[in-house]
């Protein structure tokens, strides 16, 4: 299993979005550090139960798990559907088109302090883009609350070795220069 951090400092916020959310209740009270651990101030859907969410990362990352907390039971997600480096999805490919993972979310793993759900890990590895469609709510509801979204996972660092000295020297001599 890989390490688990959080992955908030790797999201391109001013890129993220979600679609149909309620004037005042917007995706960065669920994201951001400063609004989602007080649960009364959440992103909530506005014409209907439905949610579009789509997180930028900076850079690629893998992720392992992803968090959801929302103070009201009933309007908590029931069910989501996760796509990897899609882009432009709307509501209706994301309904129609296949999810890389599809989760249903049991009342208990959206309640406040639930632990993460795991993801497949190998469906995750290079991701610059995630979408969340979230269809439904526990009640069946008009109205879906989301008080805190976490990604979990790890920023893909890029290594490699160094060349030594002398190595570089032979490089750029170049050996036709022999």
């Amino acid at each position: 299993m890989a390490p688990m951090a959080d992955l908030v400092e790797q999201l391109e916020v001013p890129q993220c979005h979600c679609l149909n959310e309620a004037k005042g209740h917007s995706l960065r009270h669920a994201i951001h550090l400063d609004h989602r651990e007080d649960l009364s101030q959440c992103l909530v859907s506005d014409a209907d139960e439905e949610l579009l969410i789509s997180l930028k990362f900076m850079s690629a990352v893998k992720i392992s798990a992803l968090q959801f907390e929302c103070a009201d039971a009933d309007a908590a997600p029931a069910k989501v559907r996760l796509f990897v480096n899609k882009i432009g999805l709307d509501f209706d490919s994301a309904k129609s088109e296949a999810a890389t993972q599809e989760i249903e979310l049991a009342p208990a793993k959206v309640r406040p302090g639930a632990s993460p759900v795991e993801l497949r890990f190998v469906l995750f590895q290079n991701v610059s883009t995630l979408t969340i469609f979230i269809p439904s709510n526990q009640a069946d509801g008009e109205e879906t609350k989301l008080g805190k979204l976490v990604v979990l996972g790890e920023p893909i660092t890029h290594e490699g070795l160094k060349r030594s000295e002398e190595q570089q020297k032979v490089a750029t001599k170049g050996d036709w220069l022999n």
